[in-house]
């Protein structure tokens, strides 16, 4: 088949909804407390927002999410040294550099959002996995499936791990003989990459061992996400030909390649 297998959408609390929590508690910290309040709130809500953003940055090694950072910590100033309201308030004509500074960084962080730099691709990888799987019967297993043997040194397997994390294309977590790559997509899965726990039994991965072993698992989860029932045979089959299809173009040197076609899924806006 051509095109993608749609996903149902999920306005989750790292999409949508997380943003409307910060201006509602703003709201109410201003009507009930006064602006200074409200704008201490915004302070800590993006002092906290920065420290993932650092946190980001040293786990996944992919520095775009200094963008973010540094933008954080403008609107922390900005909340804080607020001319007449802010706790450390300064005047209005040494305040007008902060507005020129939040202008250029937003241009910044527009340029971030529309080339894909810090969106995890778990969404994507979900979608390609199901292009050309073309039998519509329901057989859901939990058991993970052997698919085959793949050419892979140990210095090739650290470097695609590499790839993948700071691509933000899948996390790896790196076992006693074998890398387990799991799609980041919404919900607790972003527990892995902040390093709350390494526990992916149940979110969907593939794995590679040090011998080339590939074996992969779709959790019941994110099956359930398809809008159409699907073969789960194929799909998981689809998935790991997938993180092959990746790998060999690692080796060729074609990454560029994997990101543009992974640009090429049309995600729902919130994933």
């Amino acid at each position: 088949m051509s095109g993608s297998r749609k996903l149902r959408p999920d306005f989750s609390v790292t999409g949508l909804v997380q943003p409307l929590i910060v201006l509602v508690i703003f709201a109410i910290c201003w009507g009930l407390y006064g602006m200074t309040t409200g704008l201490i709130f915004i302070a800590a809500a993006y002092g906290f927002y920065a420290i993932l953003s650092l946190a980001y940055n040293f786990r996944t090694e992919n520095h775009w999410f200094l963008g973010p950072f540094i933008f954080q910590c403008t609107m922390i100033a900005f909340a804080l040294m607020a001319p007449k309201v802010g706790v450390f308030a300064i005047s209005e004509a040494n305040f007008k550099p902060f507005i020129l500074i939040l202008v250029v960084e937003m241009a910044m962080l527009l340029y971030v959002v529309s080339t894909k730099k810090l969106k995890w691709r778990g969404w994507e990888i979900l979608e390609m996995a199901a292009r050309n799987v073309d039998d519509t019967t329901n057989g859901f297993t939990e058991r993970p499936k052997f698919l085959g043997k793949i050419e892979c040194s140990n210095t090739e397997l650290a470097g695609f791990t590499h790839f993948m994390k700071s691509s933000l294309i899948a996390w790896p977590v790196n076992e006693i003989n074998r890398v387990v790559f799991v799609p980041i997509a919404t919900g607790n899965e972003y527990r892995l990459p902040l390093g709350f726990s390494n526990d992916f039994s149940e979110n969907t991965w593939v794995a590679i061992d040090k011998e080339g072993n590939v074996t992969v698992q779709i959790s019941k989860k994110d099956y359930l996400k398809y809008k159409e029932s699907l073969a789960f045979d194929q799909l998981v089959e689809a998935l790991g030909h997938l993180f092959i299809e990746f790998f060999e173009r690692y080796k060729k040197g074609e990454e560029v390649r994997i990101i543009y076609e992974l640009n090429r899924i049309k995600a729902h806006p919130f994933s």
